[in-house]
């Protein structure tokens, strides 16, 4: 199992205006700054909080599309060279 994949659990507790606190360990592991929206998903009973990140952030760690066919085509040079 990759380290990456273990669940992170922390205790959190609804105030009376229903607001909660991300603690500071996954703030910090999802690089969570103060402003940041995050989108609050219902998936069959279960509250998912996925941060929403601006789109020259997530263009910065995006491949652009010469890296994306260069990586494809590398993939597909790997398979044919692992099939003969």
């Amino acid at each position: 199992m990759e380290v990456k994949n273990i669940i992170k659990e922390k205790l959190v507790t609804i105030t009376n205006q229903g607001m909660i606190t991300i603690p500071a360990i996954l703030r910090k592991m999802h690089n969570l700054k103060d402003g940041d929206k995050i989108l609050i998903v219902e998936d069959e009973g279960t509250l998912k909080l996925i941060p929403i990140k601006e789109l020259k952030e997530i263009q910065k760690d995006s491949y652009n599309t010469k890296e994306m066919l260069d990586q494809m085509e590398k993939a597909k040079k790997a398979e044919i060279r692992r099939e003969t």
